[in-house]
């Protein structure tokens, strides 16, 4: 499980400790992910795993930024990229990868793979994606909660209506909201059907209720950890520790160092 899709940041080089397990659950918004995940995380828990779960947006050097640079409907395409593959370094580094070593089962909502649809769909240049979040670390097991189109739509409408970003206005432009939200709907589900294909994905059909698409998630997870035991250290102890505030600093600049390390190589490959 220590291989990268492209090359790792510096630093997460592979060394062999790693003994946890990197589950990743994928779809499009509604379709049940982060029941899916709570749901796992009980059932592992009771088990006797140590369990850790994440998403994107919630690393502490750019996910409070992305959400408001949302706000302004502003974001362009290519900033978006950057500032997601921000975030994923940070939680890679400081989150997923300790847990990782420390023997956990990383749950994460959503991983690359959203990000890569998510560009692809507003044209991104794909080759250039598979780089940027080409530092990733190849999960153990991928599930793609599928769904189609009608059942997405009364989903959508019970929570809460058409969001500005997951009906794609920001590229689309349209007048009417819920005529984007099909178009750009339409548009990620075709591009995780193709993301499947090339990554692996493990499909479970979401268009099912939340139980019986849980029994299947279930059975695929079940495999992954069969043998596993509790982790060797406290959780607190583990991820994201308590470190001085000038330490902790530095550590954020040297994320940031080396994402960009890892930039301007993407961009000089790009070049040649």
């Amino acid at each position: 499980m220590s291989a990268h899709y492209w090359v790792p940041l510096p630093g997460q080089e592979p060394d062999g400790e790693v003994t946890g397990k990197l589950i990743v659950l994928e779809g499009t918004d509604g379709v049940g992910r982060s029941t899916q995940t709570r749901m796992l995380r009980n059932w592992l828990e009771s088990s006797g795993l140590g369990v850790y779960d994440t998403g994107l947006t919630r690393g502490e050097l750019a996910g409070r930024h992305i959400q408001e640079a949302k706000e302004g409907h502003t974001l362009g395409r290519l900033t978006q990229c950057l500032f997601y593959a921000t975030d994923f370094a940070d939680r890679l580094e400081m989150e997923i990868m300790p847990a990782l070593r420390a023997g956990y089962v990383v749950l994460t909502d959503r991983y690359i793979y959203s990000l890569l649809a998510r560009g692809a769909v507003r044209g991104v240049d794909r080759t250039w994606l598979r780089k940027l979040y080409g530092f990733a670390v190849i999960p153990d097991l991928i599930i793609y909660l599928k769904v189609s189109l009608p059942n997405l739509l009364p989903r959508a409408l019970e929570g809460g209506g058409f969001d500005f970003w997951e009906s794609g206005m920001d590229y689309l432009r349209k007048e009417d909201l819920c005529e984007a939200f099909v178009t750009h709907q339409s548009a990620m589900l075709e591009e995780f059907d193709r993301l499947a294909g090339e990554y692996g994905f493990v499909e479970v059909d979401a268009n099912r209720g939340i139980e019986a698409g849980f029994t299947e998630v279930q059975g695929h997870v079940k495999q992954i950890v069969e043998g596993m035991k509790p982790p060797h250290a406290p959780f607190a102890q583990i991820v994201r520790p308590e470190i001085p505030m000038e330490e902790r600093h530095e550590s954020r600049r040297s994320v940031g160092d080396r994402l960009r390390e890892l930039l301007v190589a993407l961009f000089d490959e790009s070049d040649a």
